[in-house]
């Protein structure tokens, strides 16, 4: 028989079991479409090149040689090489290497954010958490779940080792985890100074410890990635310059990439993002937590604008936002004790979460169809296509970055005029520049050719200059790299051949 105390914790302990049972069907709920969406994924470029790095070179080379031609970190790097070496992964297991750590950190927001259940459970299926970091295998799948488990951490003040661990991580994982890792930490430490008096002499010597051995790892992420003087964007900057300028490829203005980052970031459109962004500065004032918003997203953005970005970028201020919203979200005593002025401005960032959610959401929902309906990548059309004649052992040149993407699909370097399977983005850039007088000396049975504008190469006539030595196009291998609604570049591949060639197949 059930005593009469906890008959009457009964409701209680049944409506927290509901609670949890929804949060468990909401993360299975996440992992089948993540799962499902995977299973439609072409890997592009960008996915291969860490893969065939890991595959080919060892970890001491990894690290103290590629991974400054990389300008990234070898978090990733190492987790593929393990999975690759030591448990014998083939190319067709990354996504799910990516999508492990996706649903892990989907699993930390699902279940331990101290936001509301209809703030969380959205967000888990915005266009960040459910596509972009999930779904392509890159380092950012891991950003995430170190975010957040660094903002369960930032609370604790008697245990720094423990947010310390988080922070190097994120050091080696990318340079935004390093810039997030850095904003994070000084504000840990910012905070920690008012109480340090009180920390007993144990607690000190962690944070003593904590703090000298993330200073460590940003002196050793310097020594890894400080760039030689044959890197490619220093290198061959002038010939990039005159590449693009020959395509008529335009340069992205400061204002352009800054409106990019901040519409990719927050709602889609300016004047929404703005409008969010304005919300959550007054709600990190009110809340006295302003540094932990504007240090990693303020940085993150100015990298973006002032230094180097592209769209898949633009996540990694969402994924700061989030964690400084998590840090600085009070606990139900602090909004019991909210004036009015307070409570309008919380109920004013929900109405905004919500907003951003919809709109992510709706994002991610239209990213996911078309994942569907068209390839992300050639890559994997191409592999196919010119399989014969790599198993012929029939010469191939293939041209620019993208032909990476081709070369997960054999075991060998498949082209004749490239050193490695990966590509080496240090000077001599081979691969780059179209030399007649090297594919005459190779006589190559196929010429694969990488391009995010196709069109625009097909029209500036490049191809033509094939034509002389018998070569037209065979195959085209159309990709799409997919961003929210629409597409942020192709990813196609021309494949050329000799007329004899085009009408045998």
């Amino acid at each position: 028989m059930a005593t009469a105390a906890q008959m009457e914790n009964m409701p209680a302990t049944k409506g927290r079991d509901l609670w949890k049972f929804g949060d468990a069907a909401v993360l299975l709920a996440y992992s089948c479409v993540v799962l499902w969406t995977l299973q439609y994924h072409e890997k592009w470029a960008d996915e291969a090149q860490a893969w065939l790095i890991a595959r080919d070179l060892d970890l001491r080379t990894i690290w103290f040689h590629e991974l400054r031609y990389e300008g990234s970190p070898g978090l990733w790097h190492t987790i593929l090489w393990i999975a690759q070496h030591v448990f014998h992964a083939g190319y067709g297991d990354l996504g799910y290497i990516g999508v492990t750590f996706a649903i892990a950190g989907a699993a930390i927001l699902i279940l331990c954010a101290p936001f509301p259940r209809y703030i969380r459970w959205p967000l888990a299926f915005t266009y960040v958490m459910v596509y972009q970091y999930a779904v392509i295998s890159r380092p950012y799948t891991i950003l995430p779940l170190l975010a957040f488990t660094a903002a369960i951490f930032f609370k604790d003040k008697e245990h720094p080792e423990r947010i310390a661990i988080i922070l190097v991580l994120l050091v080696l994982l990318t340079l935004h985890g390093a810039i997030l890792a850095g904003c994070l930490g000084f504000a840990y430490l910012l905070e920690s100074i008012p109480t340090w008096s009180r920390f007993t002499p144990l607690v000190k010597r962690r944070f003593i410890v904590s703090t000298t051995v993330i200073i460590l790892s940003f002196v050793f992420l310097l020594l890894i990635l400080w760039p030689s003087s044959d890197v490619e964007e220093f290198a061959m900057k002038d010939q990039a310059a005159k590449i693009a300028e020959s395509l008529h490829v335009p340069p992205a203005t400061p204002s352009m990439k800054f409106i990019s980052i901040i519409t990719g970031a927050f709602a889609d459109y300016l004047s929404l993002s703005l409008v969010f962004l304005a919300v959550l500065v007054a709600w990190f004032v009110i809340r006295r937590k302003l540094l932990v918003f504007l240090l990693p997203v303020g940085l993150l953005v100015a990298l973006y604008v002032k230094v180097h970005g592209y769209s898949h970028h633009h996540g990694t201020v969402t994924v700061g936002a989030m964690a400084a919203l998590w840090i600085a979200w009070p606990n139900s005593e602090e909004m019991k004790s909210f004036n009015k002025i307070e409570r309008r401005l919380a109920h004013a960032l929900i109405a905004t979460l919500l907003m951003f959610c919809g709109i992510q959401i709706w994002d991610a929902a239209v990213a996911i169809k078309h994942e569907y309906v068209y390839p992300y990548s050639g890559a994997e059309d191409a592999a196919k296509f010119i399989k014969p004649t790599v198993d012929e052992r029939k010469p191939i040149m293939g041209y620019l970055y993208g032909v990476a993407g081709i070369q997960p699909y054999f075991d060998h370097n498949i082209f004749a005029n490239m050193p490695t399977s990966y590509f080496h983005h240090g000077a001599p850039l081979h691969g780059t520049t179209f030399d007649l007088d090297e594919i005459v000396r190779i006589q190559p049975e196929l010429i694969v050719i990488f391009s995010e504008q196709p069109q625009l190469m097909s029209d500036s006539g490049i191809l033509n200059n094939f034509a002389p030595l018998g070569f037209r196009i065979v195959h085209f291998s159309d990709g799409y790299l997919l961003y929210r609604q629409g597409v942020y570049v192709r990813q196609a591949y021309f494949i050329l051949g000799h007329q004899n060639e085009k009408e045998a197949r």
